[in-house]
C-alpha cells in the first residue's frame, strides 16, 4: 500500500503538467471561494489571459466540476458577464472525526455544503472500518457511492509519516493494529485522508474564520486529549504539546514521562480533579446541581457553579488554569504566532473559566516584566464539527487534483 508525501505530490510530474494544474486548481479556488464570479475577475485576479481561463473553464465545465449560473448585474455597456460556481452535484466528499468511544460523520458535496451527519458509538479494532461502512450505507439518505472523491478522517493521535503509523492516541487500539490500513479498506477504490485532530481544527480555524490570511497561528485543543495545531506562514504542523511535562514529579502517562501536561487538562483529568475537590462539597452549588451524586459531574455543571461562584470549584478551576495557562506560555515562547486560539470541549466550562486562563499566561519581558497579549488569544470561532471541516478544506485545498488523477493511496496530513 502507498503512502503519499504532500509535499512531493506533483514533483514527479513534467514541468507543463505542473503548471497548468496550478492555473486550473487556482481557478476552481477562486470560484470555491467567491461564487458568482465571472471569466473575466478571474482573468484579472489570476493575470491569466482571457484565452487561457477559457481553456481552462471549459476544462472544467467538460468534468462537470462549475457550472454557469446566469448573468451578473454590470455598470459597463455590453454583454453581461456569466456568474459562475462550484457544481455541488459533481462529487461528494466522506469525512470521519474518531473520538475516543465513537465517530462523527459529515457528508459534504464538493461545494464544501454539509449533505447529512449523525455519530455512532465505535471500537477501533480489525473489522471496525466495515462497520463504519455498513451503519454508513444503512443510516445515509444522501450518499451516493458512485459519486464518492475521497475519504477524509481526522484522527486524535501522533501521526508518524515516517513509519506511517499512528501512536500516542487516546483512541483505544490494540498494539499492533493498522488504523490506517483499516480505514483504507472502507473504500478501497478512493484515497483515503488522514489528519491529526488539533491540526485540522487549526487549519479549519485558519480557512474559516481568518480566511487563511492569518499566516502564523496555533490552536490549543484541549479535549479528550491534549494538542496543538501550527499553522506557520501558512504551512501545517502538529505540536504535541500534550506529552509536555509540566510536573516532574507528576503521575506517570502513557508516554513513559511523568506529568504530562494531558494528564493534567484533559477532560478525564478536569472532571476528575473537580470530582474530587468539590463534587463532596455539601454546601456547594455544583453539589447542589449534581443531587449528591458525583458521577453526574460534567463541564455544564461545573460551568453553571462556576458562574454562580461555588467557591471550591473556584478554587479547583483556577488550579487547572494554571496548567493550562503554562503549556500555552511555553508553546507561545518557541512559536511566537500572531494569533492563539484555544478550543476543543474545554470551553463548555464557559467564558469565566477561559477568562481566568487569559489572566494567567505570562510571556517573559525585559527586567522581568511579563508581556500582556491576552488580546492575541481568543477562543475557537467555530463551536462545531471544526475537524471534519478542517479534513474537508485540507483535502481541497492541499491534496484534490484536476487536471491530473489524484492518486488512490493514502495521503497523511499533519
Amino acid at each position: 500500500m502507498k503512502f503519499i508525501n504532500l509535499e512531493n505530490n506533483l514533483k514527479s510530474r513534467p514541468h507543463q503538467s505542473i503548471i497548468k494544474e496550478s492555473n486550473i486548481k487556482q481557478i476552481f479556488d477562486l470560484v470555491f471561494e467567491n461564487e458568482g464570479i465571472s471569466r473575466i475577475e478571474i482573468s484579472r485576479i489570476t493575470n491569466l489571459s482571457r484565452s487561457t481561463v477559457s481553456l481552462l473553464m471549459e476544462e472544467l465545465m467538460d468534468a462537470g466540476l462549475i457550472r454557469m449560473i446566469g448573468e451578473r448585474a454590470s455598470d459597463s455597456s455590453g454583454r453581461k458577464p456569466i456568474g459562475l460556481e462550484i457544481n455541488g452535484d459533481r462529487a461528494q466528499i466522506i469525512t470521519l472525526s474518531l473520538r475516543k468511544d465513537h465517530y462523527h460523520y459529515i457528508l459534504y458535496d464538493i461545494r464544501g455544503r454539509e449533505l447529512e451527519q449523525f455519530s455512532h458509538r465505535i471500537v477501533y479494532k480489525n473489522g471496525c472500518a466495515a462497520k463504519i461502512w455498513n451503519m454508513l450505507k444503512s443510516r445515509s439518505s444522501c450518499l451516493d457511492e458512485s459519486r464518492l472523491l475521497v475519504v477524509c478522517v481526522s484522527i486524535p493521535a501522533k501521526i508518524n509519516k515516517t513509519e506511517k503509523s499512528i501512536n500516542l492516541s487516546i483512541l483505544d487500539t490494540d498494539k499492533n493494529f493498522d488504523l490506517l490500513k483499516e480505514l483504507k479498506s472502507m473504500c478501497p477504490q478512493i484515497p483515503l485522508v488522514a489528519v491529526n485532530q488539533s491540526s485540522a481544527r487549526a487549519y479549519a480555524e485558519y480557512k474559516y474564520v481568518y480566511g487563511g490570511k492569518n499566516g502564523d497561528l496555533i490552536y490549543f485543543n484541549i479535549d479528550d486529549g491534549v494538542g496543538a495545531g501550527i499553522m506557520v506562514n501558512g504551512r501545517l504542523f502538529t505540536g504535541e504539546i500534550g506529552h509536555m511535562s509540566i510536573d516532574p514529579k507528576g503521575p506517570r502517562c502513557v508516554c513513559g514521562k511523568q506529568g504530562c501536561l494531558e494528564n493534567q487538562i484533559s477532560k478525564t483529568a478536569v472532571i476528575k480533579e473537580f470530582t474530587a475537590r468539590a463534587g463532596g462539597d455539601q454546601n456547594g452549588v455544583l453539589y447542589a446541581l449534581i443531587g449528591g451524586d458525583p458521577v453526574r459531574i460534567n463541564y455544564r455543571l461545573i460551568r453553571e457553579a462556576l458562574e454562580q461562584g461555588d467557591l471550591a470549584v473556584m478554587a479547583a478551576a483556577r488550579d487547572i488554569a494554571e496548567k493550562i495557562a503554562l503549556g500555552i506560555s511555553n508553546v507561545i515562547c518557541m512559536f511566537d504566532p500572531e494569533k492563539i486560539v484555544v478550543g476543543g470541549n474545554i470551553l463548555e466550562l464557559g467564558r469565566t473559566f477561559l477568562n481566568m486562563v487569559l489572566a494567567r499566561v505570562e510571556i517573559p519581558g525585559i527586567n522581568g516584566v511579563c508581556t500582556d497579549i491576552s488580546s492575541q488569544i481568543v477562543g475557537s470561532g467555530i463551536a462545531h464539527d471544526a475537524e471534519n471541516l478542517g479534513v474537508l478544506r485540507f483535502f481541497l485545498d492541499r491534496i484534490f487534483t484536476i487536471s491530473v488523477e489524484t492518486v488512490n493511496t493514502i495521503y497523511l496530513g499533519d
